[in-house]
């Protein structure tokens, strides 16, 4: 399995948890619970993270130089990925906010992460098909 496909399985493993973390989940028992918090915080981070690689990789595929933000490492995969880029990346300032411990913000960058999930979904999927294609012939001349 190459970095690509890791990443890949990562992110679906990390939304699949993130998921299950949320259910029952409210305002209240986030800020009462520093565990459930520190979870929570921990994979959005991971999971915004993994977004940035999975541009990044594509990047790199389609021979394009890499910015110096996550947002904008996000943004400039819209050659290759198309409309999904512009609904996922705003998540790269979701992310700073959270690992800098804005904790009355942190909560609704949660619910926000949350609503994304479609969209980081839809990234994802979108980012397997570009940076699969291509590796069946490169794979099938070797």
């Amino acid at each position: 399995m190459d970095k690509s496909e890791r990443l890949l399985v990562f992110i679906e493993e990390s939304i699949e948890y993130f998921e299950k973390k949320m259910q029952g989940m409210d305002r209240d028992r986030y800020f009462a619970d520093r565990d459930i918090r520190s979870i929570l915080d921990k994979t959005i981070n991971d999971l915004i993270l993994c977004l940035v690689d999975i541009a990044e990789a594509c990047l790199r595929k389609g021979k394009r130089s890499i910015p110096d933000t996550y947002k904008d490492t996000i943004l400039a995969g819209y050659e290759f990925l198309g409309e999904t880029v512009v609904k996922v990346a705003p998540l790269a300032k979701h992310r700073n906010e959270l690992i800098h411990q804005y904790l009355k913000v942190n909560w609704q960058n949660i619910v926000t992460v949350k609503n994304k999930i479609p969209d980081i979904k839809a990234f994802m999927e979108i980012s397997r098909e570009f940076l699969i294609s291509g590796q069946e012939e490169t794979n099938d001349e070797h």
